[in-house]
């Protein structure tokens, strides 16, 4: 069903233009925001292909991932990158990634927006530097110029529907001083609800129209500010936020009472008191090649957790991530390589040759999560 923009917010729900709920249920397309700039797959399967791979899964949305580094090259990716992709021969990093918008909104599919990292490479850890919307190298001038740019590119496109304005938000450093994000304080090297409303109501002035998605502190886990200090903007009706959670979030065999509790108490309240939408924008667990089962016991034992806790509360989620392999990607300031390109994407749902889905059982189990059960418009 086309989905009727542009989105906002009623209470908990995200409803279209009709008023009914819009449940986004999608994946993270990554690999813009690494070393070449570039996102995965593109030597191994046309862009359009993929496109409505995604719809025909019965995803609506795709989380789609990029640096401020990304936006700034003006040198043209190789052509190896890009081999199932001729037509895309000689084009920039953001003309590539141009052209994966317009595949992914041509299938009909919802495209959210991350500014995932300032430095091209992989993210995330507390040693990249990267933990905050400015850095050494990077001034936060340099963060709200790429924001503008990317969304002025791509205004017109309806289905460009929202802006998840920075990735898990960690400890870092800068000019040598060891900084932690806050939410409320006042303080403008580390507030990021601040940072949210003054960006979401910069984005607003040139698309009116976004959703604005406002990521929790401590890599995404924690959104306790909410309750004192929820981010208002100008523009009504447009903030969401975004809880990320991975087995490594998590003690050893926590019950899924247990779990809830805790996921309740950092964001979950959200939802309960009908603040606004909760959208998980990252989770996974690691598959065993072949896609025979879970890698490893641990895995499946989050899997089954979170699954619970996903259903229980009707939630907006977006798995991590759709990729079949990865690109090159180096953590940033170490210089460790994190991955090669083409090294298999043990979490993603396509096969390494992106042909097929990499584990058909656990993907019917995440369709099953796809319905909406409650909300506007929903009989």
């Amino acid at each position: 069903m086309a989905i009727a923009t542009p989105l906002s917010t009623a209470g908990r729900f995200i409803v279209g233009a009709d008023g009914r709920r819009v449940k986004l249920t999608g994946a993270n397309w990554f690999g813009a925001h690494e070393d070449h700039g570039v996102t995965a797959g593109l030597d191994r399967v046309h862009r359009d292909a993929l496109a409505r791979t995604v719809a025909g899964l019965g995803f609506n949305s795709v989380r789609l991932l990029f640096s401020v580094w990304m936006t700034e090259q003006t040198g043209a990716v190789p052509d190896r990158y890009l081999s199932a992709n001729p037509d895309l021969h000689g084009s920039t990093p953001l003309e590539v990634f141009d052209a994966c918008v317009a595949a992914l909104t041509g299938a009909g599919l919802v495209v959210i927006l991350n500014c995932t990292q300032l430095s091209g490479g992989w993210c995330c850890s507390d040693e990249d530097r990267n933990g905050l919307w400015y850095n050494d190298n990077w001034p936060a001038g340099k963060f709200t110029a790429a924001w503008a740019t990317i969304v002025t590119r791509y205004a017109a496109n309806p289905l460009v529907a929202a802006v998840d304005l920075y990735n898990e938000p960690r400890r870092t450093t800068v000019a040598g001083r060891a900084l932690a994000p806050t939410w409320g304080s006042g303080d403008p090297a580390t507030d990021v609800a601040a940072l949210y409303t003054a960006t979401g109501n910069l984005l607003h002035s040139i698309d009116p129209d976004l959703l604005v998605i406002c990521e929790g502190l401590n890599y995404a886990s924690d959104l306790t500010g909410v309750a004192a200090h929820p981010v208002r903007l100008d523009q009504p009706g447009k903030v969401v936020y975004s809880l990320h959670d991975y087995p490594w979030f998590h003690g050893d065999r926590q019950s899924s009472r247990q779990f809830a509790r805790e996921l309740d108490k950092n964001a979950g309240f959200i939802l309960a008191q009908d603040i606004a939408p909760l959208w998980l924008g990252e989770f996974s667990t690691s598959f065993a090649a072949g896609g025979s089962g879970f890698e490893s016991g641990a895995g499946a034992h989050w899997w089954a957790n979170m699954r619970t806790w996903l259903a229980s509360n009707d939630m907006d989620w977006c798995w991590w991530g759709l990729n079949g392999s990865h690109v090159q990607g180096t953590i940033p300031v170490t210089n460790q390589r994190k991955f090669s390109w083409g090294d298999r994407a043990p979490d993603g749902l396509l096969s390494p040759d992106w042909a097929a889905p990499a584990a058909p059982g656990f993907l019917a189990g995440l369709q099953d999560l796809i319905p909406p059960v409650t909300g506007p418009g929903v009989s």
